[in-house]
């Protein structure tokens, strides 16, 4: 096998980054753009020895989960990669990939049964990073293209919320920004410090939407959920979880660890009369997490706010006095020291929202030392696109 090579091939199934999975004699071969089923012609792009990756060049017999994609610059743009799949054949992909990484982590030990949550396909998010287009005339904002540094012009997305839809042809970007972030929902919209509109408006950075029934301040500059439909469909089940642990603890303490702008506390933290504590090494979303939760309760000794790294924080604690903690950390996962510091010394309930398979089923190797995985839910926030996230609910034991 080598580069340039092309080879008849067949597709097994959808794997981790929304590739087709080959194998040509005995090799993994990864072939974008591809479907479970298809039967096509596939040429060599890189080569590795253990695995190789194809782009196809014929597609001899397409698969019946197969749809014609609803964007024209689907496969030149990189903002998505998974709309040639019907909707159904993205959640079934998604959901054996985290319950196949799950699985290699736990070894013997069986997984409960996987709740899948859909979502609205289309129009869905709320929150997108485009770059800027430094042109004289046409879009001035679009996102990377797939197969180069490039910025391919985006005048339309058909994922993005209705209120960025309408705002992408009059977009000026920030001066000196080649990336920026928009956030859109029931009419409001928001983007970062300097983003404008034709005719000289500029859009705010920092505003207040409602979430199921609770008002949240956010600010572009701060991370927030894309997907606000998915997120109110997660939170009564993280709040399911927490009465759980509220009723068997009594006066317990919560933890809210990466607690971004406060959206779980907000939710959760009237089930804990003993107080919440949030840990957020971001200053700026830890300010806007302080004056969210003064909206459900002014009483300054209900919380703690801790603005340092989770390992910093993880050295001075002993964590079995939280009644329940919730950690919704980035792509990498719980840090190791953090991670660790679980296992030594876990909270009654620990709920672990994941954006990432592979760090989940790291974690969770170390976990299960100190922990039953009682609950999987797989809450698809990213229609069209391979991103995976998950809800592990970790019992002590």
């Amino acid at each position: 096998m080598a580069i340039g090579d092309i080879f008849p091939v067949s597709i097994e199934k959808i794997v981790r980054g929304g590739e087709g999975l080959a194998v040509i004699d005995g090799k993994k071969v990864f072939i974008p753009l591809s479907a479970p089923g298809d039967r096509l012609a596939a040429r060599i792009t890189e080569e590795h020895p253990r695995w190789a990756r194809a782009e196809i060049t014929a597609l001899t017999e397409a698969s019946p989960l197969r749809v014609e994609p609803r964007c024209p610059l689907f496969g030149s743009c990189g903002g998505c990669n998974l709309q040639h799949l019907s909707y159904h054949a993205q959640i079934t992909a998604k959901k054996a990939i985290l319950t196949e990484a799950l699985e290699h982590s736990g070894g013997a030990e069986a997984l409960p049964e996987c709740t899948v949550i859909p979502s609205p396909p289309w129009e869905y998010r709320n929150r997108l990073s485009f770059h800027a287009v430094r042109a004289n005339s046409g879009p001035r904002c679009g996102f990377k293209a797939r197969k180069s540094a490039g910025v391919i012009p985006v005048p339309d997305c058909p994922l993005a919320d209705p209120g960025i839809r309408s705002a992408l042809g009059e977009l000026r970007p920030p001066p000196g920004k080649d990336r920026f972030t928009l956030y859109s929902r029931g009419g409001t919209l928001l983007a970062e410090e300097g983003t404008g509109c034709s005719g000289g408006r500029d859009i705010p950075s920092r505003g207040t939407i409602t979430l199921l029934d609770r008002e949240i301040t956010l600010d572009t500059a701060c991370f927030f959920q894309s997907n606000a439909a998915a997120l109110e469909a997660l939170i009564p089940v993280l709040r399911g979880a927490a009465e759980k642990a509220a009723g068997t603890a009594g006066a317990g303490r919560m933890a809210d660890l990466y607690a971004g702008v406060g959206t779980f506390s907000l939710f959760l933290a009237d089930l804990f009369p003993g107080g919440t504590d949030l840990l957020e090494v971001q200053g700026r979303s830890l300010n806007l997490a302080k004056e969210n939760l003064r909206r459900i309760d002014g009483r300054a000794e209900r919380f703690r706010f801790f603005s340092v790294k989770d390992e910093d924080w993880a050295k001075k604690q002993s964590l079995e006095r939280y009644a329940f903690a919730v950690a919704d950390p980035p792509r990498q996962g719980i840090s190791p020291a953090l991670v660790r510091r679980l296992r030594e010394t876990p909270p009654r309930v620990l709920a672990y929202v994941s954006c990432e398979p592979s760090s989940l089923a790291r974690d969770y190797h170390i976990l299960k030392q100190s922990y039953t995985l009682e609950g999987l839910w797989f809450f698809d926030f990213y229609p069209q696109i391979a991103h995976i996230e998950s809800l592990g609910l970790f019992y002590r034991k």
